[in-house]
């Protein structure tokens, strides 16, 4: 019986040492979706419930420059319709975290609704909560087997009845070498995270067409104006209903300028079924490009397209001229992959949309437009951390390729104390020799 007791101590142990993670995800991880709004970029980070009803806990991020505005969050059930609202006045300069605490009754889909300085943004979430693994129930189901064996192994032995507590005892043995087999392979066998969307349709979805409509359709130099993204399916024609984070952001906007002096990188806000929305103003008149990726629930992600013009003024005279793009080979070949390292220092850097680097590339006639993200953090499997924490070394790496030959402006993204520094280059691609 003293065996019997040191291996129920030690499987106990071992046991022990498993994390709950193993057998079934957490209430999944962190939500987190980057947001513009009120002339400012916001991470908005709806953090993990355990239990419904129960807290939810929303942290908003603002990053410099900091207005002082009152925004207003609410989280509004898909199902019931339930809706829970709170609000915070960011302080002028301050990037922080700002948390609010909110609550939901129960899980499933959800919208998390920001207003702020006349603005409306409508962004998708899922409050997800933990399910036990069969695996799970199993090694529950040993370990009481086997506690139930031990003790009355206990009882026969108290009361001389040494044959029953020997049969009693090696029957516990094994219900608890079943367990703890089933505690340690387990957490290879179960999948690491629980996917927020169903499986995507084998067929896929149809492309969404989209328009770019302005709202002043003459907008002049300087003078801020609505962006509007409107996107329908391009089978039915049906106003997109289906958009789901990507990278952090439920869209990416990109406008540049046709020469390439002016770039704005924003994350535009849902403001219905199929419409994104962003404000937004131009320094200089020209002709000013359009690309908006998104991802459509099982179909990918999606890039599309447009232009625009702008009066006005000429703009004052750039004195700076972008550097050029350090590769590695220094001729840069088109369709040859290229290696590009970017010192961003001093000091580490801070993850943005999940990476700690982001860069954009685009041709000279607007018709290519390509980015990538920075190697070392893309390719790490653990959580990103939050947008506060200096987590990188300030040396960014990236790989890219090229399509075709021509000059390509490029600009390299990051944050460091809460404030994105963007940093534009230029780079000429040889043709490929025979």
């Amino acid at each position: 019986m003293r065996v019997l007791v040191t291996v129920l101590m030690t499987a106990a142990v071992v046991a022990g040492g498993v994390p709950a993670t193993a057998h079934a995800p957490a209430p999944d991880a962190d939500t987190v979706l980057a947001q513009t709004i009120a002339g400012m970029e916001v991470t908005l980070a709806v953090r993990g419930t355990g239990q419904v009803p129960g807290p939810l806990r929303v942290d908003l991020i603002p990053h410099t420059p900091v207005r002082a505005v009152p925004i207003e969050v609410t989280v509004r059930s898909h199902i019931s319709a339930t809706v829970v609202a709170d609000s915070v006045r960011f302080d002028r300069d301050s990037a922080r975290t700002y948390p609010l605490l909110l609550s939901v009754r129960e899980k499933g889909p959800h919208w998390l609704e920001l207003r702020a300085d006349g603005e409306f943004s409508q962004l998708p979430f899922q409050v997800k909560l933990p399910r036990a693994a069969p695996s799970e129930l199993w090694v529950s189901w040993a370990f009481g087997v086997a506690a139930v064996l031990m003790f009355t192994a206990f009882g026969a032995a108290a009361l001389n009845s040494r044959a029953i507590a020997v049969v009693l005892g090696s029957a516990a043995g094994v219900a608890l070498v079943v367990g703890v087999t089933l505690a340690v392979v387990s957490p290879r066998m179960m999948p690491a995270t629980v996917p927020l969307t169903a499986a995507a349709d084998p067929a896929g979805r149809p492309y969404a067409q989209s328009k770019i409509v302005l709202s002043d359709p003459h907008p002049v130099a300087g003078e801020p104006f609505t962006l509007r993204i409107l996107l329908v399916d391009g089978a039915t024609g049906r106003p997109l209903d289906d958009l789901v984070p990507h990278h952090q952001a439920l869209a990416h906007l990109v406008v540049t300028s046709a020469d390439g002096a002016t770039f704005q990188h924003l994350h535009p806000r849902r403001t219905e079924s199929g419409r994104l929305e962003a404000r937004l103003a131009v320094p200089g008149p020209g002709a000013y490009l359009v690309s908006v990726e998104f991802e459509r629930d099982g179909a990918g992600s999606q890039l599309a397209s447009g232009r625009f013009d702008v009066a006005g003024p000429p703009a004052p005279v750039r004195m700076t001229t972008p550097a050029r793009l350090p590769t590695t080979p220094r001729q840069v070949v088109a369709t040859r992959p290229v290696s590009i390292t970017v010192k961003a220092g001093p000091g580490r850097v801070q993850p943005w949309l999940g990476m700690a680097g982001h860069l954009i590339v685009r041709d000279r006639q607007g018709g290519f437009l390509g980015h990538a993200h920075e190697l070392g953090s893309m390719t790490t499997t653990a959580t990103p951390p939050d947008d506060t924490v200096h987590a990188y070394a300030p040396t960014l790496r990236f790989a890219f390729t090229f399509p075709e030959p021509g000059r390509y402006f490029v600009w390299v993204q990051y944050a460091r104390d809460l404030r994105i520094t963007t940093t534009p280059y230029v780079v000429d691609v040889r043709a490929q020799t025979a």
